[in-house]
């Protein structure tokens, strides 16, 4: 039985969903591209990942013809591989167009792999008429909430709900107890407050000296003591760590791994940069604000393409806007510290974050069992066929 197969994660979120897969089918003999946590696994990389990785809209254009080269080059040694699967993981356009390159190679040759891609495209924010080309590309989508389904119906590929992976990370129920002895410290009753800057580079140099600020402010309007943790990264601990230290504080530096369940439930507040986090964080009922700020040819052009009442999961997902969300000029100290001055003394809004979590949790539970289990008995099936 042939048993290769391809795996390809480009951004943070990918690569710790790749890490998922690969350690639930141990029987793969896996080859691909992918960053700190698949690595950790029996992964044969065959590209840097750091070729593909890390860009955000403007990075990506000034680097298309880096990435066309990478993605050729890539191309080539997955068709000498002969996997029986290619199974890419997020990262919608590098991935989108590897698979257009190696369809477009094959074209003529006898060996056709199947195609399988984790996570839909945001079909439902931006470019709903994406579904129908994407059916062209990929033989079966995987998605992780249940509201994508609809959107991939009557067209030319199979697409199931497996469910969402953090639902299984990410605890309801904090250890406040654990953490202070796992950070080493005493508890002195602070408010904790979790502050998540993002996992690209250039979210970080934006966001996170704005939350620094953000910081002070709150320090000084609550007199209750505080306790900020800034979740790195793996990849970004160094910047984290450089940036903080170009700014009086005393904000401590926690490494976004599985230790960052721990701290999201046991968190009394978070302030997240938009994206995954945004969902993981919900997903404990610890009250959230979301922010994001990027540069300004982004920010144009995401206003113009995406729809920006869907664009923080939790909002979409339960179909009302509960989480608060700051983008570019309104995220800024000022704004931000009254916003989580506001929700700080909102004691009825607090509590509606735990009984959302309880609803989020029950809808990204697919078939009562885990997203692991859904999406290796979907590869498995697969390679038995």
């Amino acid at each position: 039985m042939n048993n290769r197969c391809i795996i390809i994660a480009g951004e943070m979120s990918a690569d710790i969903l790749g890490y998922e897969i690969i350690s639930t089918n141990s029987n793969v003999d896996w080859y691909g591209v992918g960053g700190p946590y698949m690595n950790k696994t029996n992964l044969k990389s065959i590209l840097n990942w750091n070729k593909i990785s890390g860009f955000g809209l403007v990075e990506i254009i000034l680097k298309l013809p880096l990435l066309f080269y990478n993605a050729h080059i890539l191309a080539n040694r997955i068709i000498k591989i002969k996997p029986k699967l290619i199974v890419t993981v997020d990262t919608k356009g590098f991935n989108f167009f590897l698979i257009k390159l190696i369809r477009s190679k094959l074209k003529l040759k006898s060996y056709k792999p199947r195609f399988i891609h984790l996570v839909a495209p945001t079909v439902w924010a931006w470019r709903p008429k994406r579904a129908k080309k994407i059916s062209k590309l990929v033989d079966t989508l995987l998605c992780l909430f249940p509201k994508e389904i609809k959107y991939f119906k009557n067209l030319d590929l199979e697409s199931k709900f497996v469910g969402h992976p953090a639902v299984q990370t990410f605890i309801l129920e904090g250890d406040r107890e654990k953490l202070y002895s796992k950070l080493g410290l005493k508890d002195n009753n602070e408010i904790i407050i979790s502050l998540l800057p993002g996992s690209r580079a250039s979210e970080v140099k934006k966001i996170l000296p704005i939350l620094i600020l953000t910081t002070k402010i709150l320090k000084s309007k609550i007199r209750k003591p505080l306790l900020f943790l800034c979740q790195a990264a793996p990849n970004q601990e160094i910047l984290v760590r450089n940036i903080l230290n170009q700014y009086e504080n005393d904000i401590l530096i926690v490494k976004k791994d599985h230790f960052g369940s721990q701290i999201a439930a046991s968190s009394d507040f978070s302030i997240v940069a938009s994206g995954t986090a945004t969902l993981e964080f919900a997903l404990t009922g610890v009250p959230i604000i979301a922010i994001y700020k990027t540069n300004f040819l982004s920010s144009f052009i995401g206003r113009k393409i995406i729809n920006m009442d869907n664009i923080i999961l939790p909002n979409w997902i339960l179909g009302k806007k509960y989480i608060e969300f700051l983008f570019q000029e309104n995220c800024n100290p000022l704004t931000l510290s009254q916003e989580m001055i506001r929700l700080i003394n909102n004691e009825k809004k607090i509590k509606s974050f735990n009984l959302n979590a309880k609803k989020l949790r029950k809808l990204l539970t697919a078939n009562n069992i885990t997203f692991q289990e859904n999406v290796s008995n979907i590869i498995q099936h697969y390679l038995r066929a």
